[in-house]
């Protein structure tokens, strides 16, 4: 009988540690865990005041953007993360609201991106200080109150000083985002957002590889629509790699800059990592091109056992945002270009004007040919495009 109570105990003793170690117990033997998160990523999300003035309904003086994202957040379905930029603030409606310089934007807009499925934002931008410390404390009072996690701008220096982990399948996440700076409006308190400090970057992310499997770096930073990253930025980026960071998502030229997987060792193994230098607008009213063009990225993340986590597959899926529709009257709505170029030219000519047909097919070729470093005529486009390891540093 105590024979057979030995390796009754042991399986049960494994399976009850199988979280800590890596291991569970399969057939009475132990076996590396393979632990997956999947993740959508989007670049900057903003309102200009045509969007707000579309939004407006005089009947009952209230804003409703939902319909911006209904297209698009079947790309965020099924997805454990969501996250994406947001380039605004929400300061309230005691002062006008307002974009470009100083963004102050109707809290209904929190609605969409809710309803879209974002949650979880990065909120360091030159816009972060755009309604003041009382707009910087009142966006992040909103997000909680819409159940949206953020980090890069804080309500106190120990809130800036508490690293964001988050724990997703049994992986730990930490994220940090950095700005480059605010356009010149002052930060009465240093805590309130992270400017792009060497030291202070590098310190962080030292001590976020202490406690995380994954350290994810979100920069606001590069030039206003360059498509290509400049010396500076690419070596900031290897600064945050350096330091022990594994995927860096960066943004602020608002048009597209090129990605690429990165080879890893930060003294447990050697693992893929992945960086983008910009991931463009996700919905603005900068409609002219290559700024009405963007896409909607998909990362595997997959850790096996005890081993480092690895980036194993990346995706993106080109999108557009529509300004007007083919009446011509403001419609901003996010759309995937593929299933657009996809339609009947009946269908196409009562969604769409004839001079924005011409444009997808220019943003399928700015974004996938662009992306992928090779010509994809039209008639092999794909509604997703898997980004291949073949392009990596």
């Amino acid at each position: 009988m105590k024979k057979l109570l030995i390796p009754l105990f042991l399986a049960v003793f494994l399976a009850g540690c199988g979280t800590g170690t890596g291991f569970t117990v399969s057939a009475g033997k132990a076996e590396p865990m393979v632990k997956t998160v999947k993740m959508a990523v989007v670049g900057d999300i903003m309102v200009h005041d045509y969007q707000y003035n579309e939004a407006y309904d005089p009947a009952t003086g209230e804003y409703d953007f939902m319909h911006n994202f209904q297209d698009a957040k079947k790309y965020f379905a099924g997805n454990d993360l969501v996250i994406g930029n947001l380039e605004l603030t929400f300061g309230g409606p005691d002062r006008p609201y307002a974009s470009f310089p100083c963004f102050n934007t109707p809290d209904s807009f929190l609605d969409a991106v809710k309803d879209a499925g974002f949650n979880l934002l990065t909120t360091a931008n030159n816009h972060s200080m755009d309604t003041g410390k009382n707009g910087v404390i009142r966006t992040l009072d909103k997000l909680d109150e819409y159940g949206i996690e953020h980090f890069g701008t804080y309500r106190s220096q120990e809130e800036r000083d508490t690293i964001f982990y988050k724990n997703v399948n049994g992986i730990r996440f930490a994220f940090l985002s950095y700005t480059y700076g605010t356009n010149g409006l002052p930060v009465p308190d240093a805590y309130l957002v992270n400017l792009i400090d060497e030291e202070q970057m590098v310190s962080d992310i030292q001590e976020a590889r202490k406690q995380a499997d994954v350290v994810v770096v979100m920069p606001h930073m590069g030039n206003e629509y360059e498509s290509y990253p400049r010396d500076i930025f690419v070596n900031w980026a290897d600064l945050m790699f350096e330091a022990g960071a594994d995927i860096v998502l960066a943004s602020h030229p608002h048009v597209l800059q090129r990605m690429e997987y990165r080879k890893l060792d930060h003294g447990n193994g050697e693992h893929d990592g992945f960086i983008i230098y910009s991931l463009g607008n996700f919905i603005s009213s900068q409609t002219t091109p290559p700024r009405n063009a963007s896409i909607i990225l998909h990362l595997t993340v997959e850790q096996v056992g005890n081993a480092p986590a690895n980036v194993t597959e990346v995706s993106f899926v080109p999108i557009w945002t529509q300004f007007r529709n083919a009446e011509n009257e403001n419609h901003f709505v996010v759309r995937s270009v593929t299933e657009r170029l996809s339609l009947s030219q009946e269908e196409k000519d009562r969604q769409i004007r004839r001079k924005d047909q011409i444009r997808l097919e220019e943003i399928h070729h700015e974004t996938a040919s662009f992306l992928l470093g090779r010509e994809i005529p039209l008639s092999e486009m794909q509604e997703e495009y898997i980004f291949p390891k073949e392009i990596q540093k």
